[in-house]
């Protein structure tokens, strides 16, 4: 049995927070599932993509030792990955920007996003005026890890998935910083724009972990991806990720691929990766 728990018309949209017997979901329109809770574990990523998302810890400096690990995310929805690292990276910093105003207190009020831990800040703006701003600060320190998953009822919004964006979230990663782009294969025009974007600004190394059994493309860019050329060390890390987040980061390190450069698509059909 489902209970619709909120609905409301968002910008002329549904939003609704629907509950069945073992979970609660955000979704957009009624179709698209933007976030998901397990009942029993809140704390847990139900939901593949999160959990690819998260895959993104196999990089950059060893995040278990980092005081303060920074960390930015483009796009609250019901807050799962925010949840996730506050409980299991006690010195985790975040900032995070939400465009829609009503989300937060959804995100608090029936996902459980805590509303008075100091380590977490909120933005209420678009993405890419928050970038646009931060990035021209001469003082910034900066990002470890950059987390975009920015959605609108349209899908990948526009403002964010876009050149400019990437270029000034380039300047805002730290020195082993990565950013991690939550692409969605179905929005074609939007997908092939940013990830062409992607390419052109992030020229060295671009790789991918695709979704089983969902349209979602995670891809990683940054500074933090030279540890993937020493075999030895990053499948370390995919074990002590595991015992320490119970997540199967061997099976990541085996899913992960490189991303053909977007010069070779005229040659190919969709959207090819390789080995």
């Amino acid at each position: 049995m489902k209970l619709i728990l909120y609905s409301q018309f968002h910008d002329g949209h549904k939003v609704e927070v629907i509950e069945d017997s073992e979970s609660r979901k955000l979704t957009f329109d009624t179709h698209l599932t933007q976030s998901r809770m397990y009942l029993d574990d809140p704390i847990s990523l139900s939901l593949g993509y999160c959990r690819a998302m998260m895959a993104s810890l196999l990089f950059g400096d060893a995040v278990m030792q980092r005081n303060p690990f920074r960390v930015l995310m483009i796009g609250l929805g019901g807050g799962s990955l925010v949840k996730f690292l506050l409980h299991h990276f006690p010195f985790c910093r975040m900032d995070v920007v939400e465009a829609d105003k009503a989300i937060p207190a959804l995100a608090r009020e029936f996902f459980y996003v805590p509303d008075d831990d100091p380590r977490l800040t909120l933005f209420f703006e678009d993405g890419g005026e928050f970038m646009a701003r931060v990035s021209s600060e001469r003082f910034h320190p900066g990002y470890d890890l950059i987390l975009l998953d920015a959605f609108d009822h349209e899908g990948m919004v526009e403002s964010v998935y876009a050149e400019k964006f990437f270029a000034q979230a380039q300047a805002l990663l730290t020195s082993k910083g990565v950013l991690t782009a939550n692409l969605i294969r179905g929005d074609s025009a939007v997908f092939r724009h940013s990830s062409e974007a992607i390419h052109r600004q992030f020229s060295k190394e671009v790789l991918g972990l695709p979704v089983v059994g969902t349209n979602n493309e995670i891809l990683f860019v940054g500074p933090g991806l030279s540890v993937w050329e020493n075999r030895g060390e990053i499948e370390g890390r995919a074990w002590e990720l595991k015992e320490k987040l119970f997540m199967n980061y061997p099976l990541f390190v085996e899913e992960m691929v490189r991303v053909v450069a977007p010069a070779t698509w005229n040659r190919w059909l969709g959207f090819k990766f390789l080995r």
